[in-house]
């Protein structure tokens, strides 16, 4: 027990030296921590962040200047109160999709006011058949088949990132960031926020005759802006967009936008005159507990024994000022409520990537990312912390990112007589990126991971340029050094550099980047070494807007050789889509390949089809695709025949019960034996959730895996306050054909090696936490 504790006060006081330093920033910058400003208090320096406001950002587009009112509406979707009467009223319109600068083919009717604490939105959305309404009863974050009323802030104007809050007609909040660093370009449009993020505010909603009403109360709190000097009115970047899904995926703009400009952002209109903000800092301190009653099977004996693990944690979030966040977290929860979504496992070649759910590292976490052909910060390479403190935000027109976490699991062994018994290992995460004019950066990144001797350290610098309306460029440098617990040291580097064109008709790119052998990080996701690659790609969309709404070709080209000079792979596809009437799609591919394995270059061919449609009962999105592909032997590969397959249906009966179902299958073939078959995978998932209220639903997942023979069953139910206080009750069960299970005795082979399916995990868990912001 000494020793143990012994070991544990070693890291808590080394990931503490790394906290320190972002408590020391955040009070560097912001002052003490229970320090608050008043509404009317000068603030020093305040010329300085409001820089990202610059006179010049967005001239010329629409502005709204927000009635200020000292009688708040209540939020319950109904627009009786007085102050919509005297609130701005907007009801000019555009269509952007699917035929920008045309009219709406319904009208929508918006209301702005203000006051010290919150920005208030109330929202009339007719409908002149209002039987083509979609909305569902879903949980939050999950309404994007339906009808939207989203609201968008820039509130820096710098045209990096912005703010997402949207509700439907049954009252389901959305919210969300979109950054424009780090993510793939998805050409002119409106860009998918990131919907990890969540933060409080209040909606109301109603259906009514001829459509339905919404408010909205957003507290300034749930954002990060500049500060201003007192008396200077505010000036955010802002728009609205109101989504029609029946037809044909009408999206309604209040600033108009066109496809001839790339920028979203950049087209956004300006939301203007809000003076006196409240400047009070928020607090959020987050509580959470979590109880499992656990069970795994014992394959050596075949009992199934069990144990309760019952812990609790806690998270702050601290506004060190309107535009810095500090988090903190003791023994965070990182228990997953949403598993990893399945991929076929067999035959890969490289690494699979999955996503990070857990909520401490993905707030903020957009700050860290870059863009390039590796991922530099994947926090999921942090298994198993106790402590970690991370400060997230911009000053100016720097925005910072700062991350400092333990992770035990490297120490989690039962031979207590190994020396990495008990230990743990440090991560350290820092990046800063500059604005240098609207869309453009330039950034820095540091990471670094320590085990006992070992280390990993990572240090990078990127730009990403909007050279014209519909032209961007992004470079990215980076060096790794790493030193392993045998005292092996390597060196390696990434490298790499993007051009590109997203405009109406036409769009294009250039590229080329390296990745040495040696290149490694214990911080990020690698999934491939040893590439120097050039690839290029080439699009044409033309716009009926009849019966084929848009259509067009995409071709694309690229090689890619290794550091001794041998030519790995060249790629060459193309490929046709179209977008018809009826939220209808469906397109082909032929792919040519040469890719080079074992020593062998092999020549493949392969053909795409997918497809879906998107009704307000259903949505179908499926896919095939079948051709040559490599058997992945070290030892023995060759060139064998695939076909897969994949197929999404959600059904929405009823607004409140939807289910999904997925299915994914890969068959190989061995074509030097009649076409004997190697393998056959199928994974079947089904999900299904019924929402009683605006707070309460249950949801059932249940997956089958054809080729490891299991089958996973998982019951959640949860009552969610806000998006904060959420209580979870859940069941989770696993079971194995006891053939397939692993490490089983000899002497239990009647009692193991069968047919039958043995339950190999259970769990059943409760999960609260509870939030208290001030």
């Amino acid at each position: 027990m000494g020793n143990e504790l012994h070991t544990r006060l070693r890291w808590v006081t080394s990931v503490t030296s790394s906290a320190a330093v972002v408590l020391m920033l955040a009070v560097m910058i912001g002052g003490s921590p229970v320090a608050a400003q008043s509404p009317e208090e000068p603030d020093t320096g305040a010329a300085a962040e409001t820089l990202g406001q610059a006179p010049s950002a967005l001239a010329g587009r629409p502005s709204i200047r927000p009635t200020r009112t000292e009688t708040p509406p209540v939020i319950d979707g109904r627009l009786d109160d007085a102050v919509w009467q005297r609130a701005v009223k907007i009801t000019e319109f555009s269509q952007f999709e699917p035929v920008d600068g045309a009219p709406p083919t319904e009208p929508t009717d918006m209301y702005v006011a203000y006051d010290s604490d919150h920005i208030y939105f109330g929202f009339h959305a007719y409908y002149s058949d209002p039987s083509i309404l979609r909305s569902n009863r879903v949980d939050r974050d999950t309404a994007w088949n339906d009808d939207l009323l989203t609201i968008y802030f820039d509130t820096f104007m710098d045209q990096q990132r912005s703010y997402d809050f949207d509700v439907n007609a049954h009252n389901v909040q959305g919210d969300g960031i979109i950054d424009l660093v780090g993510r793939r370009d998805r050409g002119a449009g409106i860009p998918f926020a990131d919907r990890s993020w969540d933060t409080l505010f209040d909606t109301g909603a109603e259906i009514v005759d001829d459509g339905f009403t919404a408010e909205m109360a957003i507290p300034f709190k749930s954002l990060r802006y500049p500060r201003v000097p007192a008396g200077m009115p505010h000036r955010w970047g802002f728009q609205f967009v109101r989504e029609i899904k029946d037809h044909d995926g009408e999206n309604i703009v209040w600033a108009p936008m066109t496809r001839d400009v790339r920028s979203f952002m950049g087209q956004m209109g300006v939301l203007e005159g809000m003076t006196g903000l409240s400047t009070s800092r928020n607090l959020e301190i987050l509580p959470t507990f979590t109880g499992i009653n656990f069970g795994a099977l014992d394959p050596a004996s075949g009992e199934f024994p069990t144990s309760n693990n019952p812990e609790g944690g806690l998270n702050i979030k601290y506004g060190v000022t309107s535009n810095l966040t500090a988090d903190f977290t003791l023994n965070p929860d990182f228990s997953q409520i949403e598993s990893d979504l399945p991929q076929i496992e067999v035959n890969q070649r490289f690494p699979l990537f999955f996503p990070e759910l857990r909520p401490f590292f993905i707030e903020g976490n957009d700050v860290f990312n870059l863009n390039g052909p590796v991922t530099l910060v994947h926090t999921r390479t942090i298994v198993d912390p106790l402590l970690g403190a991370k400060l997230t935000g911009k000053a100016g027109k720097m925005a910072i990112g700062v991350l400092a976490a333990n992770d035990e699991a490297p120490g989690n062994l039962e031979d207590e007589s190994d020396p990495l018994f008990g230990r743990s290992a440090n991560t350290f995460i820092g990046r800063a990126r500059y604005d240098l004019f609207t869309e453009s950066h330039v950034g820095a990144i540091v990471t670094h991971r320590d085990f006992l001797d070992s280390r990993s350290t990572l240090t990078g610098v990127d730009t990403g340029l909007r050279l014209s309306p519909t032209h961007s460029a992004s470079m990215t440098a980076v060096r790794a050094q790493n030193l392993d617990l045998d005292g092996v040291e390597t060196e390696g580097h990434v490298f790499d550099l993007q051009l590109r064109q997203n405009a109406r008709h036409l769009d294009w790119s250039v590229g080329a980047f390296e990745i040495t052998p040696d290149f490694d990080t214990r911080v990020g996701f690698v999934q491939r070494r040893d590439q120097r690659r050039v690839n290029t790609n080439i699009s044409y969309r033309w716009f009926p807007q009849h019966w084929i709404i848009d259509w067009g070709p995409r071709v694309w080209w690229g090689r890619n050789w290794d550091f001794d000079g041998l030519l790995d792979d060249e790629d060459f596809w193309t490929s046709v889509s179209f977008s018809f009437a009826g939220n209808l799609s469906a397109g082909a591919e032929i792919d040519r390949e040469l890719e080079r394995f074992g020593g062998i270059d092999f020549h493949k061919s392969r053909y795409w089809f997918f497809g879906g449609i998107n009704k307000r009962l259903y949505s179908i999105n499926l896919g095939f695709n079948a051709g040559d592909q490599i058997f992945f032997d070290p030892t023995n590969p060759f060139l064998g025949y695939d076909r897969r397959a994949r197929l999404n249906l959600t059904l929405r009966p009823v607004s409140s019960l939807q289910t999904q179902v997925s299915f994914n299958t890969t068959n190989f073939r061995d074509p030097r034996i009649a076409g004997t078959e190697v393998f056959d995978v199928k994974i079947t998932r089904l999900q299904t959730t019924y929402t009683f209220t605006d707070r309460f639903l249950v949801r059932n997942i249940s997956e089958f895996d054809s080729f490891d023979k299991q089958f996973d069953f998982n019951l959640l139910f949860t009552y969610r306050v806000n998006g904060g206080t959420v209580f979870y009750v859940g069941y989770d069960d696993h079971y194995r054909q006891a053939r397939f299970i692993e490490g089983s005795d000899p002497i239990q082979e009647r009692f193991i090696h069968s047919d039958q399916y043995r339950r190999t995990n259970r769990a059943i868990f409760t999960k609260l936490q509870y939030l208290f912001r001030y």
